[in-house]
């Protein structure tokens, strides 16, 4: 594996560097596994294959990529093709066990990257995420999404799994749930985030549903140093607003419980 340091100091979303206690080889653990199992990783895997296969990139890059699991999922998938498979994020603990054969490593956040940081002037490059978009405000997103165009070339391909809710409703009870535990991280509906997508440059070619991810309080204690007041307060507080919504919100005597729900878009940009 090779490390390429871009800068001395990655400038870090304050969301990423508040999380800094799960990331690092704890961060497989997490949420019931979720980021470490190729069950959940497979739809993602299999569209960022299907895009590769049609794409033939010289260089598929992880923005956001944290231990690089889904890279090296992607190796055994592309035995037999050149592409340069590399991993982008700010966090050094992320990094710090990022890798495997043929995976390289950059230290840099998703907001500065630039595409002569991956790739030379004649190389195709196919682009891949997984649940960064929501570390990005309401306000910041679409230029995040514009930045992301600016480094593709016409008809590349970019997949992303992205938190994203059918109902607008649903987007509001889970933003609320994030601003009572004192984050920065923001939800978007599909619509919302399609037309975003759009106007950025990227035409969605399609979406669908990807697996939904269950978010217990007492993991969601430890990744955001709450405390079991918090918790309480957080749970209570959003019984009074919310009420309960199964497959949603759901209430416990011990704290609570919610769900992200994911879609896997594929976008080319125009």
């Amino acid at each position: 594996m090779y490390v390429y340091l871009v800068s001395e100091v990655c400038e870090m979303n304050p969301s990423i560097g508040s999380e800094e206690a799960i990331h690092g080889r704890r961060f497989s653990e997490v949420h019931g596994g979720y980021f470490a199992d190729p069950l959940v990783a497979g739809p993602l895997v299999d569209t960022v294959e299907s895009a590769a296969l049609g794409q033939r990139p010289n260089v598929i890059v992880d923005l956001g990529g944290g231990t690089g699991y889904l890279l090296t999922q992607m190796t055994s998938r592309l035995a037999g093709s050149n592409a340069r498979l590399i991993n982008i994020d700010c966090s050094g603990s992320q990094l710090a066990v990022s890798g495997g054969a043929g995976i390289n490593s950059l230290a840099l956040s998703v907001r500065d990257f630039k595409r002569c940081d991956i790739a030379g002037a004649n190389e195709r490059v196919l682009f891949m995420m997984r649940s960064v978009l929501h570390y990005f405000a309401e306000e910041d997103l679409l230029t995040l999404l514009a930045h992301l165009r600016e480094q593709a070339l016409k008809d590349e391909i970019f997949v992303h799994q992205s938190a994203s809710f059918e109902e607008s409703d649903d987007a509001a009870c889970i933003n609320a749930l994030y601003r009572r535990m004192r984050t920065g991280k923001w939800f978007t509906t599909v619509g919302d985030m399609e037309d975003r997508l759009k106007h950025a440059g990227w035409n969605v070619r399609v979406s669908f549903p990807a697996p939904t991810l269950h978010l217990a309080s007492n993991d969601l204690a430890v990744r955001y140093g709450l405390n079991g007041h918090d918790l309480d307060c957080i749970r209570d507080a959003m019984k009074v607003e919310f009420g309960e919504r199964p497959g949603l919100f759901e209430c416990s005597p011990a704290g609570f419980s919610a769900r992200l729900h994911y879609r896997i878009y594929t976008c080319v940009a125009s």
